[in-house]
């Protein structure tokens, strides 16, 4: 039974990031449970370290996709593969790269857990360099030491 749940687990996995690499909210709201969890733990500051409920998270999908000009994240070079202790957990590597509304180009690299429960996703946490998102949504970084760049009311 383990190979065959692994197998159909695998295969969720793989459409459902089938649909957020097209926006496709409607197919990742069939195939979310009602109290899907999205989290992600490296978020910038603007952003909810977890949504919980499917209707809440299809918002916040909602909202990305709106920053994007073509729709499409352009998921790339994908790998999944489930836990040997746990077939209901799958485990997402892959990459992205898009064009945001604003001209800027965004690419990253990210390790995503899925956890499965009676054929859906029930909890999807990303991790991700959210400094590549941060500065790519328009933020900027100081590194320590780096003062003299700051204007003269944030200089400590």
């Amino acid at each position: 039974m383990s190979d065959e749940l692994r197998s159909k687990n695998l295969e969720l996995v793989r459409a459902y990031t089938d649909a957020l690499n097209k926006w496709d909210i409607d197919t990742m709201r069939e195939m979310s449970t009602e109290d899907v969890v999205f989290e992600l733990p490296f978020r910038p500051p603007t952003f909810e370290r977890e949504t919980a409920g499917r209707a809440n998270y299809m918002e916040v999908l909602g909202q990305a996709r709106d920053h994007m000009i073509d729709g499409s994240e352009n998921l790339h070079d994908m790998t999944l593969d489930t836990l040997a202790s746990d077939p209901n957990v799958v485990i997402a590597t892959y990459k992205s790269d898009m064009t945001l509304r604003s001209g800027t180009r965004y690419a990253n690299e990210y390790i995503s857990r899925f956890v499965i429960r009676d054929g859906k996703v029930a909890r999807f946490v990303e991790y991700y360099d959210s400094i590549k998102l941060f500065t790519a949504l328009g933020g900027s970084l100081v590194e320590a030491g780096e003062n003299e760049l700051l204007p003269e009311g944030l200089k400590s």
